[in-house]
């Protein structure tokens, strides 16, 4: 693509207190791999957050490559000026995907979808340069990233190097009566290059996580935590936030009812539920019979094989979270693996909702173990810590109360807003866009 030159800023909109600079809303261009509304997940809730965060500094126009069968895209707010929606599929051909996976640098995750559509709208979408270009996902930068669009900000809202986990195999596997010696052989193969492929992407994310934050003006992270994994420059921590509900409207519920509001489409989540029902249900149920645990959100034929067991009711999507969350006793958190910083943990602590959680599930959000919620990672733990919440009225009025505040001093979306603003300003003043090399 030819050099569209230095980017100017928007149009003037009126003047600074002093009187002396006038003030001028940003041309902002936003880049995604998902639609961000309705804002069902933790993705699309941070995103959609950030977009409403940048409206309070400049136009936005939105153009999001959108995975085939995305079925959820409609009508954008307001705040958006020009928005564009492409289908980027995934390749359809197995073979043809294994041959370039063998040859790229590019996780498979940006290999194996088709992005030429893509790439060839954008650069029409592009009339001149932007003030600012926000990337949500490496995957939208990767793919389609250019530095003459203007300069670059990358939310790596989840490293997904952390996010991978490989599973554990057996590479050898006796027949039984029932499986010949080609379909032990054909299993095997399989499970052998599924493994191979998780790692290979592992390797390839942190690589290319990193080659994307030496590039541009500044790659975003959740945490702390997240910015010494990454261990480049100009990285900025801007965590995860969550609309104010309010403090609790009533007293604490009494019926044995735990919460795990996730997408259970997504890995990570899906092991976290498997974990919860085959490993900590069986003690929980010994210590409080009567116990019931529901899981919200999207799922899809995966979540009833790991998770159809006595005492779990899978309750799918729901229209209003805050009525499963304000007859629970308690939310569960039962995350192993991943990056970034869990959006439903602020949802709890906003609402007011006790919550037990794993290590990884709460990392990055500053909580202090049995003060602002309970922190346990052995299955046995985990039960008992949830059984403390089922019993102890006082235990949870405490975890409830500290919990709110941290939420309240740290993670509200008015806060967390003003970061986004500030990030989006230096940026576009400061910064002119550098020749870009090759991440794949």
């Amino acid at each position: 693509m030819s050099d569209l030159g230095a980017p100017q800023f928007g149009s003037s909109t009126g003047s600074d207190p002093n009187g002396s600079d006038e003030v001028r809303r940003l041309r902002i261009l936003v880049v995604g791999d998902v639609f961000p509304w309705p804002a069902r997940d933790g993705y699309r809730l941070r995103f959609s957050s950030v977009v409403n965060a940048l409206s309070g500094v400049g136009d936005i126009d939105l153009f999001v490559a959108a995975w085939e069968g995305e079925d959820d895209v409609g009508q954008p707010p307001n705040i958006i000026g020009r928005c564009e929606v492409v289908v980027a599929p995934l390749t359809h051909s197995s073979l043809g995907r294994y041959i370039r996976t063998g040859s790229s640098r590019l996780p498979s995750r940006i290999l194996w979808r088709s992005w030429v559509n893509s790439q060839r709208e954008i650069r029409q979408f592009v009339r001149k340069p932007y003030d600012l270009v926000w990337y949500c996902h490496g995957d939208a930068f990767a793919a389609l990233g250019d530095p003459s669009f203007g300069p670059a900000v990358v939310d790596l809202d989840n490293l997904e190097s952390r996010v991978i986990r490989a599973p554990r195999i057996a590479f050898i596997k006796m027949s039984t009566r029932n499986e010949g010696l080609a379909r032990v052989l054909r299993l095997n193969i399989g499970a052998l290059a599924t493994w191979v492929i998780i790692w290979r992407d592992r390797l390839l994310w942190s690589r290319l996580q990193r080659a994307i934050s030496k590039e541009v003006a500044s790659t975003v992270v959740c945490s702390e935590v997240d910015r010494k994994r990454l261990s480049t420059k100009r990285v900025t921590i801007i965590p995860n936030s969550y609309d104010d509900p309010g403090p609790p409207p009533g007293p604490l519920v009494i019926a044995p009812i735990l919460l795990m509001v996730a997408l259970f489409t997504y890995q990570p989540n899906l092991d976290g539920a498997r974990w919860l029902a085959q490993e900590v249900l069986p003690e929980l149920r010994r210590l409080v019979p009567n116990v019931t645990v529901r899981l919200v959100g999207r799922y899809d034929e995966r979540l009833p094989a790991v998770a159809t067991v006595p005492g779990v009711e899978i309750v799918g999507e729901v229209d209003t979270i805050s009525v499963e969350l304000r007859k629970s006793r308690g939310v569960v958190v039962p995350i192993l693996s991943g990056g970034g910083t869990r959006v439903k943990i602020l949802e709890a602590l906003a609402y007011g909702v006790p919550v037990v959680s794993t290590g990884v599930g709460c990392e990055g959000l500053g909580i202090i173990t049995d003060h602002h919620a309970m922190i346990r990672n052995a299955p046995l733990e985990f039960a008992a810590a949830c059984a403390q919440i089922l019993a102890s009225d006082a235990l949870c009025e405490s975890l409830r109360s500290n919990g709110r505040s941290l939420y309240q001093d740290h993670y509200s979306t008015e806060i967390v807003a003003a970061q986004v603003r500030e990030l989006a300003l230096s940026v576009a003043r400061h910064t002119k866009p550098e020749p870009r090399n090759d991440v794949g």
